[in-house]
């Protein structure tokens, strides 16, 4: 009977009503003895914006609920009635809090959420910046047998990024030593430097050139670029999360400043000739066709 109710009315509180079928098209069930909390959250242009965290704090200060926003922004939760705050944030965003009173068996629709961008991750000043390789790291992840993962990283590399006037117009050249590859296994290590796989004797370098920076929301951006390996050369996108920048005086550092990402990729094997195929009796590869880049990366302007 309320959740009919609910869905007429969609809403019985101050705020801008909820999107009507929220999570498909139906509320949540709602416990006779609590409250009904509903919102959708969007970014600083009006888009919706999924994986937003919404946390809510009871009157002691404890976590009441948790959960991340939808594909369409959208959360919805079953909470004990009460006042509640209300805490939404998301990566390069201004964290939102208000605090709602939440009563039995009632809805109460927050409405449309917009998150203001982060002023304090201001994107760098234009010049050369070279990746600090003590606190850079490379890794990649496969699967094996289709039941683990396998973790790995490159240990050496080099990697440049030309910062331009025009953060779009910025540049990132990357060139990794192939046979710096290490999984902690030494029997798998040097069959993946062998032509199998990465072939080091007669490629001995991975590279990455960027040819295109775009800007999708917040601290968020897409790195186009091709990646060689092997001799053989296909498009890749990096999808990164900026991080922002420091000045660190430490130990043989004497205030640079820095700034940090982190990124990642999906690459398909087949994409870089890399064919490799062994089987298990009942036909699962040992080796999945696809490995996961993650680039963790703090890079230091030259003085």
């Amino acid at each position: 009977m309320i959740f009919a109710r609910l869905r007429r009315k969609n809403s019985t509180s101050k705020g801008t009503p909820a999107r009507t079928g929220i999570s498909g098209g139906f509320l949540p069930p709602t416990p006779l003895d609590s409250g009904l909390l509903t919102c959708q959250v969007h970014d600083e242009s009006g888009a919706l914006l999924p994986g937003a965290t919404v946390t809510l704090l009871d009157r002691l200060n404890q976590r009441s609920a948790h959960g991340t926003t939808d594909s369409y922004g959208c959360f919805a939760t079953s909470i004990a009635p009460g006042t509640h705050k209300v805490s939404i944030s998301a990566g390069g965003y201004r964290r939102y809090t208000t605090r709602v009173e939440v009563r039995v068996n009632q809805h109460y629709a927050l409405g449309g959420i917009r998150l203001e961008p982060d002023a304090s991750l201001e994107l760098p000043r234009p010049g050369r910046y070279r990746f600090d390789p003590y606190h850079t790291e490379i890794r990649f992840i496969a699967q094996h047998i289709g039941m683990s993962k396998i973790h790995g990283m490159f240990k050496n590399y080099d990697g440049v990024v030309e910062v331009a006037p025009r953060f779009e117009d910025s540049r990132i050249q990357v060139a990794i030593d192939a046979a710096s590859i290490e999984t902690g296994v030494k029997m798998r290590d040097d069959h993946l430097r062998s032509a199998d796989f990465f072939d080091v004797a007669n490629h001995p370098r991975i590279t990455f050139s960027s040819d295109r920076f775009t800007h999708l929301r917040a601290d968020r951006w897409m790195i186009s670029g091709r990646l060689a390996l092997r001799g053989t050369s296909s498009p890749v996108q990096l999808e990164t999360n900026y991080l922002g920048q420091r000045k660190w005086q430490g130990p043989g550092f004497d205030g640079d400043l820095r700034v940090a990402c982190h990124a990642t990729a999906t690459l398909r094997r087949e994409d870089y000739s890399v064919n490799w195929q062994a089987t298990l009796a009942k036909g699962i590869a040992v080796v999945g066709p696809t490995i996961s880049i993650e680039l963790g990366v703090q890079a230091v302007l030259d003085q």
